[in-house]
């Protein structure tokens, strides 16, 4: 008798730890993103930002607690405000994503700083960042490089 319960308790016991694996991927399902892209670095530096927007498809408040890359060795959360009048940047520790919503990291707002580049960045290079949440979970994004040049708009 006791040797049948041996291989059914094995089985529970490896059920458990694929069932947990598997809420621990779907937890990272819950976060997407999109409109991701990275800018061109500038000629002679070696920074760039990075934006998005970050949606939390599940019910629970999560937070984007780090950022990083195989492109650099250092990537930041800021954000400009205004204060007095003037545009600030400033390092973030971490930025909430709510529940059941999104944040949109864009110029002027919340965004990623690449620092240290290893390489300069080109119109139309991937680059590869994982975003990193406070549950443990992490999420990798495949940006676009934009270009500097934008596209002009013709008024008539």
């Amino acid at each position: 008798m006791r040797n049948i319960f041996l291989p059914v308790i094995s089985w529970l016991i490896l059920l458990n730890i694929s069932l947990s694996n598997e809420v621990f991927a779907n937890e990272v399902n819950e976060i997407s993103v999109e409109d991701g892209y990275v800018r061109e670095s500038i000629p002679g530096t070696s920074i760039s930002s990075a934006y998005m927007t970050i949606k939390n498809l599940s019910s629970t408040d999560t937070r984007l607690v780090s950022a990083s890359s195989e492109v650099s060795e250092r990537i930041e959360i800021h954000q400009h405000t205004m204060v007095d009048g003037l545009m600030r940047m400033r390092q973030r520790d971490y930025v909430d994503i709510l529940a059941n919503n999104s944040t949109v990291f864009q110029p002027s707002g919340f965004h990623l700083m690449i620092f240290n580049l290893k390489e300069p960045l080109k119109a139309k290079e991937k680059v590869i960042i994982t975003l990193h949440f406070d549950n443990q979970s992490s999420l990798e994004v495949n940006y676009t490089v934009q270009g500097l040049k934008q596209k002009k708009h013709h008024h008539h």
